[in-house]
């Protein structure tokens, strides 16, 4: 390993159709050197042994039960810091990168003043053309966590540049912002550990930067059903809300809480109108959850 190598970990749950693929994309990565290790998440679909057998360069954690997004990567987070990572890319397994891409991102952390995590333009695998990560930032009063670039045609690359935070599908880390501000933070069961983390390292004084040049491919949602699921729903809504109470002062919450409760009121109704009734009870869920502060 060279002093400009990256420890890669992949968090697998249940991926025997998106591993495979995902793993052969990181052999082909031209520079710098890498080594990967998958976190298997105690899966059920043999995609475990999938990884032992067709990849055995790659180090394979399993754990005896599903600990979900942050934990399930904590775990291989605190191996690699422990065998002296210096950079750490955090993968999702239904992803496949450009052979340039780990270069292209560590160009970000040098280039990006303070930049102490960097991530990629993210596409969508079945329309390569259209961008699902484009940069983070947030919804104007509400303040929820918006890819920018969503659904857009990918019409350019460019310098990279500093953004709000950096999505946990495909995020370079350096040692030094684990070593400030921890690890993820399993509190958020699925949803918003990036942003959380992200948040929390720019308040220890490192900025996230965005490269636009390196570039992966997303199988949307693969883990969880593609689309809007009933699960995707009550979990998004709870997580958001304790990214407020976290982030956004009391003062902040109980100003635009009259905003956030109409446009909740708005999106039931029109998923009631629509004849979503599941969605429209999983977002009743979640909004019950959230005021339970769970």
């Amino acid at each position: 390993m060279t002093a400009a190598s990256i420890d890669c970990v992949v968090l697998n749950w249940n991926g025997a159709a998106v591993i495979g693929p995902c793993l052969e994309s990181l052999r082909r990565v031209e520079r710098p050197a890498m080594r990967v290790t998958v976190v298997d998440n105690d899966s059920g679909d043999g995609s475990d042994r999938i990884v032992a057998e067709r990849f055995p360069e790659v180090a394979l954690v399993r754990n005896d039960r599903n600990l979900l997004f942050a934990e399930g990567n904590n775990v291989g987070v605190r191996r690699v810091l422990d065998e002296g990572a210096r950079y750490i890319l955090l993968l999702n397994n239904d992803t496949e990168v450009d052979p340039g891409f780990a270069a292209e991102l560590l160009d970000a952390l040098e280039n990006v003043p303070g930049a102490g995590i960097a991530g990629p333009k993210i596409l969508y695998h079945d329309d390569p053309g259209r961008v699902w990560y484009g940069g983070g930032g947030f919804t104007p009063l509400l303040w929820t966590p918006r890819h920018e670039e969503i659904r857009r045609p990918d019409d350019a690359g460019g310098a990279p540049r500093e953004t709000g935070w950096v999505s946990g599908c495909a995020m370079l880390v350096r040692r030094e912002v684990f070593e400030r501000i921890g690890l993820l933070d399993p509190s958020y069961t699925i949803y918003c550990e990036d942003v959380d983390f992200c948040l929390r390292a720019r308040q220890a004084g490192f900025s996230c930067a965005y490269a636009p040049d390196a570039r992966v491919l997303h199988k949307v949602s693969s883990s969880s059903g593609g689309g809007m699921t009933p699960f995707k729903l009550e979990h998004r809504l709870r997580s958001t809300a304790r990214l407020h109470r976290r982030f956004r002062g009391r003062a902040w919450r109980l100003l635009v809480a009259p905003i956030h409760g109409a446009a909740f009121l708005l999106l039931v109704a029109g998923l009631l109108a629509a004849g979503r009734g599941r969605l429209a009870a999983a977002a009743l869920r979640g909004a019950a959850g959230a005021l339970r502060g769970r």
